[in-house]
Order: structure tokens, then sequence, then C-alpha cells
């Protein structure tokens, strides 16, 4: 019987005996490990280690329960907390190297200051011949008007334009520069906002030369795990669509999911979600149709204290979708702890995502491990098989005691789910991927 079974990249799964479950065996060393300080050199791909505009420096050290990045750039210095924002930053650094490109032009200046007297200009005529003024609007921003309401029922991000701006088609056209350059347009990024705000100005004003040489960088703002028709639709739907827009779109996802009004409020006026991670999160949890208890995924949500956390969220949420459509279809999620969310499938399996890196065996994972075992020997019928999915890589040490717990993990998750050959997380020496115990 196979104790432990590890995959990646998209191998047809193996057949398996499901472990029976039996609790952790008496006396049972702990082991315990702490996250270790890791060289970049060692970890990292060449293509994230370093490019003509950033490097990320040598030294890696553990915060949380993930890793602490610097980036050093002609920009400045960036810090990512996680791989996944490693990459978000680094996708940044090339985008402003483009923009910086462009700002160097002849034309730029002449754009920029048009477009530093364009709103003031309206604001004018809308003072002076609101009629007219009016009259000439384009259409669409009829549809901004519209938004008057729900700029009323709910508060705009640190990193969102004003409602103001909206009203004057200006976010509008950073929505735009932002989808053709590859990055969030509420990214967090002070740096990259202020670049990209001076662009979009310069566009709003109408500087065609300005909109011909704003090419492209290559990469989405994020990997989506649903896949690319799935995440194109999120992304025009990003770039269409005012946070107000957005934010009534969820509201009513989130209704027809049964999500009870108070939870679904504070989940949409998350500080800590911008209208992204709450788009992809509402449209991921919407594919998971006939679930029960989807409120228990939006109460550990709402524990998100910083940035990182509602990444962390929105990848889980991709992760469950995926699972549920690609692997079995979940019936029930269940809240163990206020910080650790299981599902259980049709197959009365107990499935665990966790979209980390690298999992090494905590006192914290320990807790979790015999929190779910309890849960499965517990439930009406017992659940015998429990499933971890992990984004990213164990620790040999991690990887032995979910062994001897019976639990079969799957490593490289996000590679697997998504079905992509040779997109893996990156591994390191001392955190190695393992082979599939027999």
């Amino acid at each position: 019987m196979i104790g432990l079974a590890l995959f990646s990249g998209c191998a047809p799964s193996p057949q398996i005996d499901p472990p029976l479950f039996s609790p952790a065996p008496v006396g049972l060393s702990t082991g315990y490990e702490p996250l270790p300080i890791l060289d970049a050199r060692e970890i990292l791909p060449p293509e994230l280690l370093k490019s003509e505009y950033h490097t990320v420096l040598d030294q890696v050290v553990p915060f949380r329960s993930t890793y602490h990045f610097s980036i050093s750039s002609p920009f400045g210095q960036f810090e990512a907390f996680g791989l996944d924002m490693l990459r978000i930053r680094i996708q940044e650094i090339q985008a402003l190297a483009k923009m910086e490109h462009i700002s160097r032009i002849e034309t730029f200046g002449e754009g920029a200051l048009r477009a530093a007297l364009s709103p003031v200009q309206f604001l004018h005529r809308l003072a002076t011949h609101p009629l007219e003024t009016l009259v000439n609007v384009p259409k669409g921003i009829w549809k901004m008007i519209t938004r008057i309401e729900e700029m009323g029922r709910g508060r705009r991000g640190v990193w969102e334009d004003s409602e103001s701006h909206e009203l004057i088609g200006f976010s509008r056209v950073k929505r735009l520069l932002a989808h053709q350059f590859g990055v969030d347009v509420y990214s967090s990024n002070p740096i990259l906002q202020k670049k990209l705000s001076q662009l979009a100005w310069a566009n709003y004003a109408g500087d065609a030369g300005i909109r011909m040489l704003t090419l492209p960088v290559t990469g989405p703002a994020g990997a989506v795990l649903l896949g690319t028709s799935w995440s194109t639709v999120l992304d025009e739907l990003l770039r269409d669509n005012a946070p107000e827009d957005l934010r009534r779109m969820n509201r009513d996802k989130l209704t027809a999911m049964g999500i009870s009004e108070e939870l679904r409020e504070a989940f949409l006026n998350h500080p800590w979600y911008s209208p992204r991670h709450e788009t992809y999160v509402v449209h991921a949890l919407a594919q998971l149709k006939g679930v029960r208890n989807r409120e228990a995924f939006f109460r550990l949500a709402l524990t998100a204290t910083f940035e990182e956390d509602a990444l962390f969220y929105q990848r889980m949420a991709e992760m469950l979708a995926a699972y549920h459509r690609q692997q079995t279809p979940i019936v029930e999620l269940v809240g163990v702890q206020p910080d650790l969310l299981l599902a259980h499938t049709a197959t009365q399996r107990v499935v665990t995502v966790l979209p980390e890196t690298w999992l090494p065996w905590t006192r914290d994972v320990a807790s979790k491990a015999e929190a779910v075992q309890h849960w499965a020997a517990q439930a009406d019928p017992p659940r015998p098989t429990i499933e971890l999915w992990v984004a990213g890589s164990l620790t040999p040490q991690a990887a032995q005691q979910f062994s001897k717990r019976g639990v079969i993990v799957y490593e490289q998750a996000l590679a697997r789910l998504l079905h992509r050959d040779g997109d893996h997380e990156p591994s390191s020496p001392r955190i190695a991927a393992l082979v599939t115990a027999q």
C-alpha cells in the first residue's frame, strides 16, 4: 500500500489503494522544524532570479508561514512575501521598464500637459454649461453615473481611484492600460501606481502617439488556476468594469450562493481584498455549484490581515474550484478550526488544499493535521481517505509525518490542477521534492 503519493505536472494519476484511517501512532516523534533561511540562487529558476531590470537578493528569510524576498531594480527595492507576490512584483518591474521608455519620448510631455488640464476643463465646463457638457459626454458615462448608488453603499480601497476620476472616465483609461501591460490596476505597488497614473493621464488627453506606444508586456497580471479562457474572461471583466460594477456583480453571485447579507457585505468591504481579489474569489466559489456551506470559506477569508493573506485565499478558492471540476466533485466545505478549511467529496474523501510553496513540519501544521484526522474519524460515516494538495513541495520531515498518518499528499498541485507540463514551484536542495513512497 502506498502511504504517501506525490505527483507533479500532468502525469496520469497512478492507481493507489486508499489508506485506512488510523490515528497517529503512539509516541510518534514530532520533530518540529523551523523555516530555514534560504539562498535565492538555490531555489529560484533563472527567469525569476534575475533579468535586465531586476535581481532577487540572495538571502531569503522566513516570515510567518512563507518567505520574504527582496528585489533590487532601477526603480527601487521591492519586497515580496511568498512566491506568488514575487512573480507579481517582477512582472510589475518589467511593466515599469516599458513605461519608463514611453515616458522619455518627446510627445509624452505634450500629452501629459493636456492630461493635467483635461479633468479641470471638464469640471469647469460641467459647472458653467451643464446641459451642453452632459449632452456631449460619451454614452458610457451614463453607466458611470448609475454607479453613484453603489459608491454610497460601499467604500473604495486605498489603491482604487477616487469616485471623481471614475466619473470623468480617467479610471477606465487606467484600467485599459493596466490590462495592456499585464499588471493589476489595484496593485499595492506605489511606484507602479504613480507611473500607471502618469501614463493614463497622457492617454486620457487623447495623445495618439502615446497610445500607439503602449505595447503590452508579456504575461497576465497573475497566474490563475482555472484555465486561460476563464482567466481571460475575468481579466476583461476587471478591465471593463468599475469597482462598483464588480461589487454589484459579486454581491449578486454571493446572494445566489446563499451567503448571508452580513457575511457578504463584510467580505465585499474587507480592507485587504481588492476588487481583483474579490472577483476571482467569488467567481471561483460560484463554480462550486450545489456545494453546501460555502459560507465556511468566506468566514475563513475574513481572517485576512495582510494583502498576501487575500492572495492566499484567492489561490485557495481557485484550487478548490479546479479540484471540483477536474478531480472529484466536492459536496460540502467544513470549517474545522477558525483558520482551517476542508472539503469532503462525493467519494467520501476529505480534502485540504494549501497554496503553500514550501511546507515544513511545524507545531501549527501538526495541530491542523490532527484536527483533520479527528474530524474524518468522527464523521458519519467515517472518511478513511484524507488528501492534502500543496501548491509546491513538502520538506522531507513533513512528508514523513504525513506518510505515517496515512495522508495522501499531492505536491506541485498547481501544475497538476492546471494540467501544465513543466510548470512547477521551485524546490531547494534543503527543501527537496520527494519521490513516491511505497
